[in-house]
């Protein structure tokens, strides 16, 4: 019997971890540090090296980070946030919870990342912020993102949740702005045992702001002393103990899903245009995930499911589209590229922990999928 490659596989994703997390577990019960202390600050010390950040500040999650970052910028009502059309629902949910508006851009096709000239066409006098996401296995355009954020007079905020350890045009991602987030949720590149994210930026006024509202609004060192409204979006010493041993092996687990991808791209990208890979060169990317734009989309997810080949589709429908932002009026056909990416696009499997010849065996069935005519 063929063995099956599931889509998440989390059994094979921390077989390796077990120890790690069991020794985490007693040294943290046995230290009586539970939040925001020793582990954690040892942990934005690593993430401030590696990314050559003056402050990185620890928070809950991935979008706990947007949400901190949004407010220290002062984000609010009356305000304007371009984000784009096509990524998950934090880009939007979080400037929107703020009480201010994202505007959606387009996308572009071959990426599915926010489109620098949508960008800009979506920029008006409310404009305060630009806020492009990183997505699957592909780094915004980050040198043109960042002209127009200074031509505007605009923040500039990456939402570079899935790319720690990725460089764009030389610089880590998340540092091409005034802030960067990353995201350690288990299915990340950098994904810990349980929710936790990270805020960069250079600004020290910025990191103080950020610091106090992660925080209930407390300064260091100041408890039950409130200087803003906060919020409680702290990480655990628990997550920041295990991602002080999972860090160390980043770049060799980022390696091997260049490799993976590799192993894709050479055997999918004959099937153009039928099927069509991201962008080839995977070198300095960090590949969260492999997305394909297929034709037949459907009938090709069902035709690997019955091989035992698990999938996944991001996303199934544009954000401006999504019930929870209907009040922004939007309407089939405002966003064509987003909303033909929402039938084309399909995440095949990719993690480091995939067993030998796995990949291969899904290029198979992909190919046999399309010369078959099915």
């Amino acid at each position: 019997m063929t063995t099956a490659i599931p889509y998440y596989d989390g059994p094979a994703r921390f077989a390796d971890w077990t120890d790690d997390v069991v020794e985490v577990f007693r040294e943290v019960a046995e230290s009586d540090e539970f939040i925001l202390k020793s582990r954690v600050e040892r942990l934005e010390a690593e993430v401030a090296r590696r990314t050559g950040a003056a402050h990185a500040i620890a928070v809950a999650n991935g979008t706990g980070a947007l949400t901190v970052i949004l407010s220290a910028l002062g984000v609010g009502p009356g305000d304007e946030v371009v984000t784009p059309a096509f990524s998950f629902v934090s880009t939007a949910s979080t400037v929107a919870l703020r009480g201010a508006r994202p505007v959606f851009a387009d996308v572009e096709y071959e990426t599915g990342l926010l489109d620098p000239a949508a960008a800009e066409a979506a920029v008006t006098e409310r404009t305060r912020a630009l806020l492009p996401a990183y997505l699957f296995s592909s780094s915004p355009r980050m040198a043109d993102l960042a002209a127009l954020a200074a031509r505007r007079g605009l923040h500039l905020v990456e939402d570079s949740a899935v790319a720690l350890g990725a460089e764009v045009d030389g610089r880590p991602a998340g540092r091409h702005g005034h802030a960067g987030v990353y995201s350690f949720f288990p299915a990340k590149p950098a994904g810990g045992i349980g929710d936790a994210g990270m805020i960069v930026t250079d600004d020290p006024e910025l990191a103080r702001t950020a610091r106090m509202l992660r925080n209930h609004g407390q300064p260091p060192g100041k408890r039950f002393y409130h200087e803003l409204l906060g919020f409680n979006c702290r990480m655990d010493e628990l997550t920041a103990g295990f991602l002080l041993r999972k860090l160390p092996r980043l770049d060799r687990l980022l390696e091997r899903r260049r490799e993976i991808a590799e192993c894709y791209e050479e055997g999918l990208r004959p099937l153009a245009p039928e099927l069509l890979p991201p962008p080839a060169g995977f070198e300095g990317r960090s590949v969260y995930t492999y997305v394909v734009r297929a034709q037949r989309r459907d009938e090709l997810r069902a035709h690997l499911a019955d091989q035992g080949i698990g999938t996944t589709v991001y996303y199934p429908r544009p954000l401006p589209l999504q019930p929870a932002f209907a009040a922004l009026g939007h309407r089939e056909g405002d966003f064509p590229v987003a909303e033909r990416l929402c039938q084309e696009a399909l995440a095949l499997p990719l993690h480091p922990d995939m067993e030998p010849g796995a990949a291969e065996r899904v290029v198979a069935a992909v190919r046999d999928f399309y010369r078959a005519g099915r």
